[in-house]
């Protein structure tokens, strides 16, 4: 976030991911020793008396495994929208630099948290190994000086009602975090345009970024409940168990993080 309004670079990718995914087996096992074979003896006085028939039993059939119960972190579900603002002088303690080949072109200095950034790295080799993508990321950690630059940048080029919708006031922004990450491919021309959504490279985040524990902040058709027009590149590092019951919950984030912020109370 933001996206940059580049007609010119407005173009659909022509291909879709087709990468399949290895599914694991789920082997069933019968329990316990067979039972010993039945043997019919026949004697001069007594016909053998024949084995009772088993009846078919059904095989055992798998339960699927519940989503875990998520407790809130006051931490790293920080609550942070149009209404709600981080502390004053926010700043994380533990950023860490993100390594060269991650940055999209032109674009360096990114840093993310330690355990965002350690999440992303294990993101980053699968979407590689398993479907061949190129993911590279544009924006990361801002401060809060760096986040009052982009959003007067935005009012400028866009108008200030429009630059509402498409950027956060200084305070205001996921990025300031230092868990969110903003992803860039080459078949959107390395911008931030809704089109990214239908790249390989965004198709496979919207399907898998869970599995790593980001989450995508503004979904499709939620502006009324985000405040911001729909980034298909924008996620955030919510953790693996809770982005899993976010996946499952199927809401926006924000209202997934509410929910969890009031049973942590």
């Amino acid at each position: 976030m933001p996206r940059t309004p580049s007609n010119d670079r407005r173009r659909r990718a022509a291909s879709m991911f087709a990468a399949a995914l290895a599914a694991p087996v789920l082997l069933l096992a019968a329990c316990g020793d067979e039972p010993p074979a039945v043997v019919a003896t026949a004697t001069a006085t007594a016909e053998a008396t024949p084995a009772p028939t088993q009846a078919p039993t059904e095989p055992p059939t798998a339960t699927p495994t519940p989503t875990p119960a998520v407790a809130f972190d006051p931490d790293l579900h920080r609550l942070v929208d149009k209404e709600r603002a981080l502390p004053e002088g926010y700043e994380p303690d533990d950023l860490v630099a993100l390594p060269p080949e991650y940055h999209a072109p032109e674009f360096g200095g990114l840093m993310l948290r330690e355990e965002a950034a350690a999440a992303l790295d294990d993101l980053m080799a699968a979407a590689a190994a398993e479907g061949g993508l190129d993911l590279r990321i544009r924006s990361t950690y801002r401060s809060f000086e760096e986040q009052v630059r982009t959003f007067e940048f935005w009012v400028e080029f866009l108008g200030e009602e429009q630059a509402r919708r498409e950027s956060a006031v200084a305070g205001h922004s996921e990025h300031q975090l230092g868990n969110t990450v903003d992803f860039a491919s080459e078949g959107a021309g390395w911008e931030l345009i809704e089109e990214f959504g239908e790249t390989p490279e965004g198709r496979w985040l919207a399907e898998h970024a869970h599995e790593f524990g980001f989450a995508m902040s503004y979904p499709p058709d939620s502006e009324d409940i985000t405040g911001y027009i729909y980034e298909p590149w924008h996620f955030r590092y919510i953790g693996v168990g809770a982005a899993a019951a976010w996946k499952e919950d199927g809401r926006p984030l924000i209202l997934f993080l509410e929910d969890l912020a009031e049973q942590g109370e």
